[in-house]
């Protein structure tokens, strides 16, 4: 049997406590009350009920604010399925709201009786001096006074520590499901990971890591980009004596100990410093030989044949008969020159046989923005799948036809975040464009100074940004992405997928209004099940 209590505040008339018994029979045994098939009676019974009720609602209302205690409080019993038709002098004939009644008169019209009757009663008790009959409380403010005090408006958010951890333990049991590529593969001495961004490579990696080192092997973890480096040598899983991580290039520093030069040329990286490292291990470095397992993340950027050298050297029995796992993206994130028909040829000639494994599982993104990331930045085939449910919270694309209209749509997205309440940590602004040139930088007058910095020179809380190249590899709760001027070519599809893909919860993205026609080519193009009637095609649409 349901039973609850409403509270109804009627302006001019009082307050009315309505307890309902939704029962479809009753009875009333030796004093007790029984509802229904209910094994055990109430003594109190619903009229006594809704009195007490009634009586503590008056309490707190008048303790909150003194000044309504003149507004009269009464009580009343709804019997929605039953006729309710016994005397009594514990109720009054006119509390008693039937089916009966109900059939006869609408609910605001009983509500309406029940308050008049009791101001009538009350008009004429000795012991009620503090109730006039001309007094017609509550007015409209007191009603609403009366409301808030009842039912105050609040609001309460997930702690962003909580988030933040939540957020890591999602992914990483999303990416759990991909260990079995791990297990599957555990006897390969060479093994070339692929997929999309947000597949799991990453946590792959360093799961392979983990578990080479627990075996007493001593491992080599590389990737190609500084902050991608820097996360993976801070991770526990690379912190084992028997790991060396960082950024291939970090590593060839520390090996041949050239210095730096202040400004150096993309040649100092890509021929001088490779060819100083072989240099040393062929003259007999300590590095020669001595890793037993290499894991490289992201080597679609390593791919070269100088680096692919220094590798060579430094791995026991070398790339063609040691050991290895390579994780890479081949379709979509080859950012750095690298051609894919070179790249492929490279690893025929240099890496020997070795056994491959295709991950088209993402366990990083929610479906939305897969999905955008899918259309937009031209990912085919698509992911087989999509691990994390669905928040029903779709990728934001606002337009601009000028630097200041830009820097506008670009605050009013972090004030959209700030009011979900992302911190500013949560955040990562992403542009094709470096340094002073892109949107971030120039967003600096209030409330933004001093809240925004570059990603390697950000003080915690600060919201950070950097390029969308630099960022590969990395995700956050909420991406920005900014300075999208078109998106035609290899090039810029490749970026849009790459900044796309590092969302882990909000994603909004900045365009120039010229690429407008192509953002709704790309959404709408035949065979992609998307109708201009779809929600997800008219929401990112939008300006």
């Amino acid at each position: 049997m349901a039973s609850m209590v409403f509270v109804i505040i009627v302006p001019a008339l009082g307050v009315l406590c309505v307890e309902v018994k939704a029962c479809h029979s009753l009875q009333r045994e030796n004093g007790l009350w029984y509802y229904g098939h209910a094994p055990h009676g109430d003594p109190r019974g619903p009229f006594k009920q809704a009195a007490e009720a009634m009586h503590s609602l008056r309490q707190q209302v008048v303790r909150s604010d003194p000044a309504l205690s003149r507004v009269p409080f009464w009580s009343a019993v709804a019997f929605p399925f039953i006729d309710f038709n016994a005397m009594s002098a514990e109720w009054h004939p006119w509390q008693i709201m039937d089916s009966t009644r109900f059939r006869r008169q609408p609910l605001a019209s009983l509500v309406v009786g029940v308050l008049r009757n009791a101001r009538s009663f009350l008009s004429g008790q000795s012991s009620a001096k503090w109730f006039r009959e001309t007094n017609r409380a509550p007015d409209k403010q007191q009603a609403a006074a009366i409301a808030r005090i009842l039912r105050p408006n609040f609001e309460f958010t997930e702690k962003i520590s909580d988030r933040r951890a939540r957020q890591q333990a999602d992914v990483l049991r999303y990416t759990g499901e991909q260990f079995e590529a791990l297990d599957t593969l555990e006897n390969n001495e060479r093994v070339l990971f692929t997929g999309p961004a947000g597949t799991g490579k990453t946590v792959l990696a360093l799961e392979a890591a983990r578990r080479a080192s627990a075996t007493g092997r001593e491992i080599l973890l590389l990737c190609f980009n500084r902050l991608l480096g820097r996360w993976l040598s801070r991770h526990p899983a690379a912190r084992d004596d028997m790991v060396t991580a960082g950024t291939f290039h970090q590593y060839l520093i520390g090996l041949t100990d050239v210095a730096l030069p202040q400004n150096p040329a993309d040649s100092f990286w890509e021929v001088n410093l490779p060819e100083a490292a072989v240099c040393k291990l062929l003259d007999g470095h300590d590095d020669a030989g001595r890793f037993d397992l290499i894991i490289a993340d992201e080597v679609q950027d390593l791919l070269t044949p100088a680096y692919l050298d220094v590798l060579d050297l430094v791995l026991k029995g070398g790339l063609a008969a040691g050991r290895w796992m390579m994780f890479g993206d081949f379709e979509r994130q080859v950012l750095y020159g690298q051609d894919r028909n070179l790249a492929e040829e490279l690893m025929r000639a240099r890496l020997g046989s070795f056994a491959r494994y295709s991950l088209r599982v993402n366990c990083r993104n929610t479906p939305r923005v897969a999905t955008l990331s899918h259309l937009l930045g031209k990912l085919n085939p698509n992911y087989s799948r999509v691990l994390r449910p669905d928040d029903r919270i779709e990728p934001i694309i606002s337009y601009y036809a000028t630097p200041s209209q830009q820097r506008k749509e670009l605050a009013n997205a972090l004030v959209r975040l700030h009011n979900e309440s992302f911190a500013g940590d949560d955040i990562v602004l992403l542009s094709p464009k470096a340094g002073s040139r892109c949107a971030a930088a120039g967003l600096t007058n209030a409330p933004w100074a001093g809240q925004l910095a570059p990603f390697e020179q950000a003080a915690p809380g600060q919201i950070r940004f950097t390029t969308i190249q630099s960022f590969k590899g990395l995700d956050s709760p909420a991406i920005v992405v900014t300075d999208i001027e078109h998106l035609t070519g290899e090039l810029f599809s490749s970026l849009f997928y790459v900044a796309t893909t590092r969302a882990l919860e909000r994603l909004c993205i900045l365009v120039h209004e010229t690429a407008k026609p192509h953002i709704i080519e790309a959404l709408l193009a035949p065979g992609q099940n998307l109708k201009k009637g779809d929600g997800h095609a008219q929401s990112c649409c939008q300006s």
